[in-house]
């Protein structure tokens, strides 16, 4: 086995900012291919080095970062012995915590340590470090994390837009949308876009995708997948597909 991986799902306070924790302990030089997540996700970093890959670039992750959306598959690299805690917040989540602009950090690996105060930071690495087992590390996190929201509400318009794109699988025109919350499309997209790091359809298509990959044993032809999804034709759904996995379909289901 090269690493072990353990989910744990937030407590009732947290459920509406976080969607799940992971703790990763690599026993083994260890690379995962992380698909884009309509979300930002907090990694902290305990032991060993971190660093991920896009097309060709290698990067070190800070200690503690916040990584916002991406449009292309990005491949995490753990060196034996190392181990990270990852925090995947909902949509509308990191919002809450750090209170600005979301557009403003949607970029890979922004330093913890430029978002948040250096010594609340440095407490929580050193008791993680403390905390031997998995489960107790999560609630020293979660014990962080309740302190720090500064934003108990986002506009629950929002919410229903991102709630209607997911029951939609992201096949549901943006338009649609801001029309269904009685928001003007230029106000809708600047609402949203200051919440979720993200524009609407942006979002929408990493729903659309996420939802394509899982829907993908249920067909016999990526056409008509292709179709269903609302992609022009066969040949926009792959090259679609090739950015968000870095394969084909063909090649992701060998």
């Amino acid at each position: 086995m090269f690493a072990t991986i353990k989910e744990y799902k937030p407590q009732p306070s947290l459920d509406r900012y976080v969607e799940s924790y992971l703790h990763i302990q690599s026993h083994d030089d260890f690379t995962k291919s992380i698909f884009p997540h309509h979300s930002f996700v907090l990694t902290i970093l305990l032991k060993g080095n971190h660093q991920y890959r896009m097309h060709t670039d290698l990067n070190a992750l800070p200690a503690i970062s916040l990584s916002g959306l991406r449009k292309s598959v990005k491949h995490n690299i753990l060196s034996k012995g190392s181990e990270i805690i990852i925090v995947k917040f909902q949509p509308w989540g990191a919002f809450s915590f750090f209170n600005m602009p979301m557009n403003e950090l949607n970029e890979i690996g922004i330093s913890g340590y430029n978002l948040l105060h250096q010594a609340d930071l440095n407490v929580l690495h050193s008791r993680l470090l403390e905390e031997k087992n998995s489960n107790l590390k999560i609630q020293s996190l979660e014990i962080f994390l309740l302190k720090m929201i500064k934003k108990q509400t986002v506009d629950q318009r929002i919410y229903e837009a991102i709630s209607t794109m997911k029951r939609s699988q992201g096949r549901i025109k943006i338009n649609t949308i801001a029309d269904s919350i009685n928001l003007t499309i230029d106000t809708f997209e600047k609402k949203f876009r200051e919440v979720t790091g993200g524009t609407p359809k942006q979002i929408s298509s990493i729903i659309r995708m996420n939802s394509a990959i899982r829907e993908i044993p249920k067909y016999e032809s990526f056409t008509r997948l292709a179709h269903d999804f609302g992609y022009f034709d066969q040949s926009h759904f792959i090259k679609e597909f090739k950015s968000f996995t870095g394969k084909t379909p063909s090649q992701f289901l060998r």
